[in-house]
Formats: C-alpha cells, structure tokens, sequence
C-alpha cells in the first residue's frame, strides 16, 4: 500500500505542474453553487482520474465527476478527489490552494495525499503507518531536476507527529479566508483565540504540523474537500469531529455534503475546548 501512496503523491504533483500553468490568469466559469469553475480544476481532474485508472481498479469519484450514490454506495474502495480545492484562493492568487486525493474504504479515508504546489508542500498519510510531510526546498528542487520520484519520496520524508511547534501560549485556531461565519467569529471570541488564516485544506494541515491547534468548520464542505487532510491529521494524533454526532466523519453518503464539524490537533485533545464541545457542542 506504500507504492499506492507514492505513486498517488506522484500523480499530485504532476497535477500540480498543470494548475501552476493557469496561475495567475483570470478567467473562469460559474458552476450551479455559483462556485468558480477554472481551466485549471478541468485539466487537473482529467490527468488525475487518467492516472489514478492506470495504477488501481477503484473507481473515482471527483468533485467535477460526481459519482451518483447509486454507483458508489456498494463500493469497499473508492477514490475521492478534488482536484483543485480552494479554487478561490487560486484565483486571488495567494498560494493557498491544494490537490486532494483520498482512497475511502467503505466510510472512511485509509489513503491521502495533499499537495499545494505554489508552497511545494506535500502531505501523505495512510491508515495506521502515519502522516507525512517533505522540506518545501528539497521537493522544489526535486520537481525542477526532474528527480522526483517513489525512491525520493520514501528517502525524504518526514514523520508528522502533531506536537505543538508554536510558541505562542494562546490557543491558535485556523480561519478560512473566503467562507468564515458568525458563527466561526463567536466561536473564537468565546474562548479568546488567536487566528491563522489558510486557504483549502492547509487549515487542516497545519493542526497536523503543529502549527495551529483548532479549525471550526461552520459552514458547507463537500466529502471531497476534506477526505485526504482529515487521514493526515488523523495519522498526525488529531482528530475532526463532526457537530451533531461527535464522531469522525462518515464518506460516501447519498448526499456529498459533510456536517459542520472542529478538528483538533493532538495537543487539544481531551483540552478544554475538547472537553465543552464534547459535553455540549
């Protein structure tokens, strides 16, 4: 299963040398949620999906080829992909946006990788050998030497163990740059947190890194959105907890839409915060 992670890490960033070629242009179509649609998302989808079909037998289903529940619903494996998320701040052009690519096994993720290629920062996990990570500099230099590749993956990564790096003593909590809520701000000013803002599913990555320490989610994410950073961090000690059930969330639902949710980095488990929302939510 570690070849399937680093070949799937592999298909991320050659994904990611393709959405780098729309960078900075502008247009864009609007899609039926009034969501921005780029010919980076399209392009993106069609190496991933091609690429994934030629290593595994599982089907696809990616946020711009939803596949229908009636299709999915009996699956044991099948793969979950947003091939561009955060397409907002793609197009702000502030480098936060990210190629997410999860293997669900029944309801849950095992496999996922998270690739933000403007950073050249990549995030691997799989259920039960751990989370990942790679020097931004060294995978940079690697992609422009063309010595990229399943021998370097496994030579240069780093472990993820979710132990707290910040040295500021205030809780950090992540914020959303595009789709913060009231109820995010109350959130935040209930219990006096410090805000880091991130785009796409670096929010959840940097718990994993022990950059920040909470993300509350109070508005709509899709199954896609999420998947492969919650294995990351979940493999990284933390854990997302959904609003109403105060459990992980479950994947391949008949609806893609996932419940409000926080996710918890290590050092905020059994917290107080953890602590209040498990007793009250």
């Amino acid at each position: 299963m570690y070849a399937l992670l680093y070949k799937t890490a592999l298909i991320a960033t050659n994904a990611g040398e393709v959405v780098l070629k729309y960078y900075g242009l502008e247009d864009f179509d609007l899609k039926k949620d009034s969501s921005p649609l780029t010919k980076a998302d399209l392009e993106s989808n069609a190496l991933i999906t091609k690429a994934l079909g030629e290593i595994s037998p599982y089907a696809l289903c990616s946020e711009e080829a939803v596949l229908d529940y009636t299709e999915r619903k009996d699956l044991e494996y099948f793969w979950l992909i947003d091939p561009l998320d955060g397409t907002k701040d793609f197009l702000a052009q502030n480098g936060g946006f990210t190629i997410n690519i999860a293997l669900i096994h029944k309801n849950r993720p095992i496999l996922g990788v998270v690739y933000a290629p403007y950073f050249s920062k990549l995030y691997l996990a799989l259920k039960g050998f751990g989370g990942f990570t790679f020097c931004a500099e060294s995978l940079k230099n690697a992609r422009e030497n063309n010595a990229l590749n399943l021998t370097w993956l496994e030579a240069n990564k780093q472990r993820l163990n979710g132990d707290r790096i910040i040295q500021d003593t205030q809780i950090v909590a992540c914020d959303s740059i595009f789709h913060s809520t009231r109820a995010t701000q109350d959130f935040i000013k209930k219990y006096a947190l410090k805000v880091q803002k991130y785009g796409s599913s670096l929010k959840i990555c940097a718990l994993a890194e022990g950059k920040a320490d909470l993300y509350p989610r109070f508005n709509g994410t899709n199954e896609w959105d999420i998947a492969a950073c919650e294995i990351v961090l979940e493999e990284a000690g933390g854990v997302i907890l959904d609003c109403i059930t105060k459990k992980p969330l479950l994947y391949n639902k008949p609806s893609v839409r996932n419940n409000h949710f926080i996710a918890f980095a290590k050092s905020q488990i059994n917290g107080e915060i953890y602590k209040d929302f498990m007793r009250n939510g």
